[in-house]
């Protein structure tokens, strides 16, 4: 793991993946040349294999992730949205196995999903198939970078749970002392019955279970897995979340589906990126 902050123009962000990749290569005793692939997860969305307008790397719109690496590295690259990859990891890996139809859904920082249906994972006509972040929950919401209101990304991601808390801090006996309000310390708050947190996680979880809801009506998986940060923080709040759930699904939809939590988050994203390399699987309109 390393500090990415400092690396957001995409020229020189490709140049110090490069030089970190061949160092890691180096540093296990072989060379670039010796790697048949690899595979890059990356925040979306994207438009003709190319990154578009993206809220997170507002700078690298109109960058090809796969060939600006390749051309570095000199060898073949396959990359996809960040959540499709961690779907595509979690069901050759994870607790997806043995699934035909799955849908990863990761809540931490941002939100995102990725889709497999009948073995395959679906990534959609340009890539962008699973973006359940900008799913529109609440129209009136609080605005969004992607240029919208109410997206479920700006009430149950981390980030928004913590931007929440932090905006009603003076009303909490925990968080009003707190210098910096984090994910971590609302859920702490909410465990010993702080009425902002509780404010705050009831309307990030009738939110996540009205975009489940969708998700489940559209694509009536057998399996649904939850991951990501947020989702670590106990079954108290997973059982919560599927409850909101429940309300909202078909019935019918509802019976067919089973949950499972996905397991510590850490590394979901680079066993994601790790499947995608050996499946030789890159975003739709890659070269």
């Amino acid at each position: 793991e390393v500090e990415t902050h400092k690396v957001r123009e995409p020229a020189q962000a490709m140049d110090w993946i490069a030089r970190t990749l061949e160092e890691l290569v180096q540093g296990q005793g072989g060379r670039l040349a010796d790697l048949e692939a690899v595979g890059v997860g990356c925040p979306g969305p994207f438009r003709a294999g190319k990154i578009y307008r993206s809220p997170h790397l507002p700078s690298w719109d109109g960058l090809d992730v796969g060939r600006a690496l390749g051309e570095r590295i000199g060898r073949p690259v396959f990359w996809q949205n960040d959540a499709s990859a961690a779907a595509l990891g979690e069901w050759r890996f994870g607790v997806g196995q043995g699934s035909r139809s799955m849908v990863y859904v990761t809540v931490s920082t941002g939100i995102g999903s990725g889709i497999v249906v009948e073995g395959r994972p679906y990534w959609g006509a340009n890539g962008n198939a699973g973006e359940i972040g900008h799913v529109v929950v609440d129209p009136q919401g609080p605005p969004c970078d992607c240029g919208r209101r109410g997206c479920l990304e700006t009430l149950a991601s981390g980030t928004a749970i913590a931007r929440q808390a932090s905006e009603q801090r003076m009303y909490s006996p925990f968080l009003s002392q707190a210098e910096a309000v984090t994910t971590e310390m609302v859920f702490e708050a909410w465990r010993r019955g702080d009425p902002v947190a509780e404010a705050v996680l009831s309307r990030a979880v009738e939110a996540l279970g009205l975009a489940l809801s969708h998700l489940l009506d559209l694509i009536n998986p057998e399996l649904l897995v939850l991951g990501g940060g947020v989702m670590q923080a106990g079954e108290d709040f997973f059982s919560r979340v599927r409850a909101s759930c429940q309300l909202y699904a078909l019935p019918s939809v509802w019976e067919a589906v089973r949950w499972k939590r996905a397991g510590p988050s850490a590394h979901t994203g680079l066993i994601g990126a790790l499947a995608l390399a050996l499946a030789g699987e890159s975003l739709p309109g890659s070269p």
